[in-house]
């Protein structure tokens, strides 16, 4: 086994935060938040290039955060959180993908319609 650390800052996971770290960070993302908020209230894209636009902005705010606020990156001393970042973005896709699909599917067999009115086109349509 070995020694603890007798001074606990000097330990890597403490020495990767600074605040120019942390002010870079909030101020990037404000300003991608602040660009989908915009690309929101303007609605001059047709509807299928405004979801890719705002998609991208919020994949692009995700990795601002990860490598700014929590310090995600490949080196030595920081590997298991890198990994367990990777092991979960499937899990989370795959739970957020079967919810819509529960809902839907459950929308469409327990919703009483009348006769003579149509189906309206949903989200997986």
């Amino acid at each position: 086994m070995s020694a603890p650390h007798s001074d606990p800052l000097a330990h890597p996971e403490v020495q990767q935060g600074n605040a120019l770290r942390y002010i870079s960070g909030f101020i990037t993302t404000l300003l991608l938040m602040f660009a989908a908020l915009m690309l929101t209230i303007r609605q001059h894209l047709p509807y299928v290039s405004y979801a890719e636009a705002v998609t991208g902005l919020a994949v692009l705010s995700l990795v601002t955060q990860a490598t700014l606020f929590f310090g995600l990156d490949i080196s030595r001393a920081h590997i298991w959180k890198s990994l367990s970042l990777l092991l979960t973005i499937p899990l989370f896709i795959i739970s957020v993908g079967l919810t819509v699909w529960m809902f839907q599917s459950l929308a469409t067999r327990t919703m009483l319609m009348p006769a003579g009115m149509l189906q309206q086109p949903t989200l997986l349509q």
